[in-house]
């Protein structure tokens, strides 16, 4: 077999099963996609349900054309991009799957929060129980044990910017440094300085960037997740 039909093979192997659960991925964001004083959706506007009326990946409702989704084909190239890194990242059995959950539920996560700035508490312990479950199954224990500590330690460190910010960092963010870092911790600790200060460090530049640029208002936020979560799957996928 050719080094070109090896790389058809895994192309085709990967961007198929990330296809499919595209769908999936989609009714999750347009569900939680919601502001923080409303509800979880069910339903669009018009009163059609989101599924299956709004997992096409336009994002907009089959029925009346409104989008109440992810953008266009945003998430189909994230899932893709996902998929792709975990394909050539060496992981495999549990570890693979461990991590390919959690980049589902990244996505999910990253879409959510870039949207309305809010980080659904039950995506992220769904994401580190599918995680930490999968990993436990096989693995070092001595790995195992450094992601859930790494998870702790970052969760707890979150709280007390949390606590000193008064609204500056969301109690979201702080639920979120727990998969974060767990996957970062799998590999060591130095994984999770890389990951944290790459996620805070392209935050910050790029709001100083945009406020500079007048596209950012003064006392204004950027959501943070997705800067987080960028950084944390660049670094453990390629540690």
């Amino acid at each position: 077999m050719t080094a070109t039909t090896a790389a058809r093979r895994i192309g085709v192997g990967t961007a198929l099963p990330a296809l499919a659960v595209v769908p999936l991925l989609r009714h999750t964001i347009a569900v939680h996609a919601a502001p923080d004083d409303q509800p979880w959706r069910t339903a669009c506007p018009c009163g059609k349900p989101l599924w299956p009326h709004a997992i096409g990946p336009s994002g907009r409702c089959g029925g009346c054309g409104v989008r109440v989704g992810a953008p266009p084909y945003a998430v189909e190239a994230a899932t893709l991009a996902g998929a792709a890194g975990l394909a050539v990242s060496g992981l495999g059995g549990f570890a693979l799957a461990g991590y390919a959950v959690w980049t589902a539920a990244m996505i999910v996560l990253a879409f959510v929060d870039a949207a309305v700035m809010r980080l659904p508490h039950r995506i992220t312990a769904a994401a580190t129980a599918g995680f930490l479950g999968l990993l436990a199954l096989g693995g070092p224990a001595g790995a195992w044990v450094r992601a859930v500590s790494a998870g702790l330690v970052l969760a707890a460190f979150f709280a007390v910017l949390a606590a000193a910010s008064r609204g500056q960092l969301g109690w979201g963010d702080v639920t979120l440094a727990v998969p974060l870092a767990a996957a970062l911790g799998w590999h060591s600790w130095n994984a999770v300085y890389a990951g944290v200060l790459l996620g805070l460090g392209t935050a910050a530049l790029t709001a100083i960037t945009l406020r500079r640029l007048g596209r950012l208002a003064s006392g204004t936020s950027l959501p943070l997740g997705p800067f987080l979560i960028a950084a944390a799957y660049t670094v453990a996928v390629w540690p």
